[in-house]
């Protein structure tokens, strides 16, 4: 499980070094990486989400509830209507 979680940090910083406006992509990274127990790697990609996209409300990370989020369900490229 944890390889799976180092490929999808690997992948997601790919993407943000492809688009470094990708809000997503650190928004999802940050879970990965809170999932790889590297807090402060996560926080800042928490916090760079929100800057990047302000007035999403999907990208609002309540820290306190934070700890039984276990990981975000990524889709396809085109599949996830939330993010269209």
């Amino acid at each position: 499980m944890l390889e799976q979680f180092d490929n999808a940090i690997g992948d997601f910083s790919r993407a943000i070094t492809l688009n470094r406006g990708h809000a997503h992509a650190y928004f999802r990274r940050a879970f990965a990486l809170k999932a790889q127990k590297m807090f402060k790697e996560a926080a800042e990609d928490f916090e760079r989400a929100k800057e990047l996209d302000p007035l999403n409300q999907l990208l609002v990370v309540n820290y306190k509830n934070l700890k039984e989020v276990n990981f975000v369900e990524v889709y396809e490229p085109g599949e996830d209507k939330n993010y269209a």
